[in-house]
């Protein structure tokens, strides 16, 4: 805590070695993001994406994940957007590339 006071009267350092404990910010920033892998995917899009390599469509997915087709498109979205890739197509080409599914 003392870290984080010293950092807000412009005395700021960052501690060396190994983060102290669970509320060491060096540590708590390490952390991937809630819902997300360390590969970058949370469950739900690598399940979508690997069923879109399969060569199924969106009704087909939703399907088999009993999800809605809103659903299956929103991942969908959000891989694409996030990874900044054109479209489905694109974000399968880079999961399989980068071994990510």
């Amino acid at each position: 805590m003392r870290v984080v006071v010293r950092a807000a009267a412009g005395r700021g350092e960052v501690p060396a070695g190994p983060p102290a404990g669970p509320l060491d910010l060096v540590h708590r920033r390490a952390l991937p993001p809630r819902g997300l892998a360390l590969r970058g995917l949370s469950e739900r899009e690598t399940q979508v994406l690997r069923l879109v390599a399969d060569g199924h469509d969106t009704a087909e997915i939703a399907g088999l994940l009993c999800y809605s087709e809103r659903t299956v498109k929103n991942v969908l979205h959000a891989v694409t957007s996030r990874l900044q890739l054109r479209n489905r197509s694109h974000a399968v080409a880079y999961a399989l590339r980068e071994g990510l599914i």
